[in-house]
């Protein structure tokens, strides 16, 4: 399979052996995906990848499931995104099936691609990091309206909800773009 690699400072495509798929596992056909300040990091050689991690840069993608080891819920067919130690600018990537989440209705691919590391944060910093009180606890991707949360005794005010939402679409408009007209082009960045 083809994956972008940090080689010497720059980004070039690298043939690379396809991961195994083993229990629990999911193996995603990667149709995008984001670019955050770690990949740019580890393309400098500043970041190296977690031990045991793929040296693949991208750590979030969208695609569909083209295999489902033993034990995991997921089905081939299924669109999703993924929140990955490494490894998601590739063809496929395999990744443990609890760091996958179903694409909402209404959100392309290449839009999802942008949300997992921007919901995991959220959820970090709203739910575990704070005091936060959830009157219905639920996925991430449920919880992103201001009627389901309360951040300490306060609403989360509205405003908040209509930035968030503007940067996510920024960042998914953009990031993911950039890696696919790599992608398309075999240029590197």
């Amino acid at each position: 399979m083809k994956a972008l690699q940090g080689v010497e400072g720059q980004v070039a495509w690298v043939e690379e052996p396809s991961p195994t798929c083993d229990v629990g596992q999911v193996r995603i056909r990667v149709a995008a995906a984001g670019l955050n300040r770690a990949d740019l990091l580890q393309k400098a050689g500043l970041y190296p990848p977690p031990p045991g991690a793929s040296h693949v840069l991208g750590l979030e993608c969208s695609g569909v499931i083209s295999e489902v080891g033993a034990g995991s819920s997921w089905q081939v067919g299924d669109r999703v995104c993924a929140l990955l130690a490494g490894g998601g600018m590739a063809e496929e990537v395999v990744v443990d099936g609890r760091h996958v989440l179903p694409v909402p209705e209404g959100v392309s691919l290449i839009e999802a691609a942008a949300l997992p590391e921007v919901y995991a944060t959220v959820w970090l910093n709203v739910f575990s990091c704070t005091p936060a009180q959830v009157e219905s606890v639920q996925p991430p991707f449920s919880c992103a309206k201001p009627s389901v949360t309360r951040a300490g005794s306060a609403s989360v005010p509205p405003s908040a909800w209509l930035t968030a939402k503007r940067w996510v679409r920024r960042a998914a408009w953009c990031a993911p773009m950039i890696w696919r007209a790599c992608a398309t082009s075999g240029r590197s960045m």
